[in-house]
Formats: structure tokens, C-alpha cells, sequence
């Protein structure tokens, strides 16, 4: 979920090794299983209750009290699942909501502006970026964004701001189209393009193929493959479509920031050398990984 909190400090995660009163991961606990009900009541679209109920639920993931990740964790298993489908379903529904509103503004970037998580986007797309000059690759030139989504700022921050040329894919002809529209809006069109491709099918299309020969990034969203056995297929073709010397980054998540996207390990990614793994600190929710075809 490409949203923030208030805070700019992460304290407690990941969580220190001391211990902590059940207390406190009994609190969490409870807290978390009350706001899926809450969130399970409403229809998920954008709305006062609705807004509230999501940013106080990634608030609580992204800055759980000190030393009690790994119990609340244990606590809540029986809602992973149900607050991972909850998240991914209101973001859509979020993205969908914005995505309409830029498009059909007559100030598009104003519009863009008044998005509450953009600077969300500008810090992802920076630490990545850093990730990337970390391990010695310089910027990108090209780069695909696979499951870009309705309202792809990834990809918008990567050209406007960084120059690059970016193909964003995703498998819904709706969300592709409702990025074309943002894309438009935007006067981004001649940097950005669209695809539609479904990565969980066995074979990659001819096009999708060819765009992946070129790219020298390739940035595979969260919500890309719904576990890790899926990010493990996808990412196997990927590597056999890449070119040489391409780059994958594979946003993925830690801590309670699990309960909102799914968790992928090096371990989880047999195709790929990992050479980085990034878990912020700060109101960025995604974990990256930085990685290459196995040799």
C-alpha cells in the first residue's frame, strides 16, 4: 500500500531482540483484528471511515510498539491473509479513485499534487534508486514497471524526475488504461508507455519479451505473484526474457508491514543473485530487493 503515516522514525522496527510485556502484543493484536472487521463493514472505497480505518491499520504495521513484531505476528496469523487481501483491495479501489480525478482535471500535476501518498512514490522511487548505486549500477535509462496499476507513479516519478523511458505493465485492460489517462494528463506519453500482460501465465508474450531484452531495470511490484512460490515462477521467466546485465527489483515487505504485502526472501527467488536487501526505517512500506540472473 503506497501509503504514509505522520512520522518520519521507525522506532522498534524491525524488532529489537529485548523482550516485551504480552500486554502490549496482546494490544496490537486485538487493535489489528478490530480494524479488519471495521474495514471489512465498508465497501473499501475511498471514504472518511474508510481512510481512517487504513491509514491508522499501515500506521500500526509500519511502527508497532518496541519488541513485539514477532508476537503479534504469531497472534494475528489467522488474519495475514484477510488484511493482505484487504490492503491490496483498498489500494485499487484508491488508485482507481485518483487515476479519475487527475486524468479529468483541468490542472492535472495540481491534482497530482493533492494525492495524500505522493511523496510515498518520490521516497520509494529514491531509495531504490540509492539501492541501486549501492551495489555499483548506475540509473536506470530503461525500465519496465511489471504490475503498475491504475495510478502508476512509479513510473511517473521515474521519468518526470529521473529521465528515464519506462513501459509499465499490468494484466487488467482497465488499470492499463486508466494509466494511459494519468500518463496523458501528465504530458509523459512520449517517455511512457503500456503493456498488457498477465505474468502468471506460463509463457511471456512476444511483446512483453522484446521489452524485456531492452530494459536495463526491471521492477517487479508487491503485488506481483500472490506468494512466494508465484514471485519464484515469475521472476524464473523474467530472467530468460532479461538482457544481459539487466537489473530486478522486487519490492517485497518485513515486520508487521507483512500483514499489508506479501514477504519475499532471497531464499524465495532461486532464478536471481540477490545482491541487496533494503528494510526502511521510515514511512516507506516496501521492502527491496536488488538482484540479477543466477549464474
Amino acid at each position: 500500500m503506497t501509503t504514509q503515516s505522520s512520522r518520519t522514525t521507525a522506532p522498534g522496527f524491525p524488532a529489537p531482540r529485548r523482550h516485551r510485556d504480552d500486554g502490549a502484543v496482546t494490544a496490537v493484536a486485538a487493535r489489528l483484528g478490530e480494524l479488519r472487521r471495521r474495514l471489512e463493514r465498508t465497501d473499501l472505497r475511498p471514504a472518511p471511515e474508510t481512510d481512517a480505518a487504513f491509514g491508522e491499520l499501515v500506521g500500526l504495521c509500519c511502527f508497532p510498539p518496541a519488541g513485539c513484531t514477532e508476537g503479534v505476528l504469531a497472534r494475528v496469523a489467522p488474519h495475514s491473509d484477510a488484511l493482505r487481501t484487504l490492503a491490496a483491495t483498498g489500494e485499487g479501489h484508491m488508485e482507481r479513485h485518483w487515476a479519475g480525478r487527475i486524468a479529468a482535471a483541468p490542472a492535472p500535476r495540481a491534482e497530482l499534487d493533492r494525492f495524500p501518498y505522493l511523496g510515498n512514490y518520490h521516497d520509494l522511487v529514491r531509495l531504490e534508486l540509492a539501492a541501486l548505486t549501492a551495489v555499483g549500477l548506475p540509473a536506470p535509462r530503461r525500465v519496465v514497471v511489471l504490475g503498475s496499476g491504475p495510478l502508476p507513479l512509479t513510473g511517473v516519478v521515474l521519468a518526470a524526475e529521473h529521465g528515464a523511458r519506462v513501459l509499465h505493465v499490468d494484466r487488467d485492460p482497465a488499470a492499463a488504461d486508466a494509466g494511459d489517462a494519468v500518463v496523458a494528463a501528465l504530458g509523459l506519453d512520449g517517455r511512457v508507455g503500456s503493456l498488457v500482460a498477465d505474468l502468471d501465465e506460463p509463457g511471456l508474450s512476444p511483446a512483453l519479451a522484446d521489452e524485456l531484452g531492452r530494459a536495463d531495470l526491471v521492477l517487479v511490484g508487491a503485488l506481483v505473484g500472490t506468494d512466494a512460490a508465484a514471485k519464484a515462477a515469475i521472476t524464473t521467466r523474467l530472467v530468460t526474457a532479461t538482457g544481459p546485465g539487466a537489473t530486478l527489483l522486487v519490492r517485497s515487505a518485513a515486520g508487521l508491514r507483512t500483514l499489508l504485502y506479501p514477504e519475499i526472501v532471497p531464499a524465495d527467488l532461486p532464478a536471481l543473485d540477490v545482491l541487496l536487501e533494503v528494510h526502511p526505517r521510515t514511512d516507506v512500506v516496501n521492502s527491496v530487493l536488488v538482484a540479477r540472473a543466477a549464474t
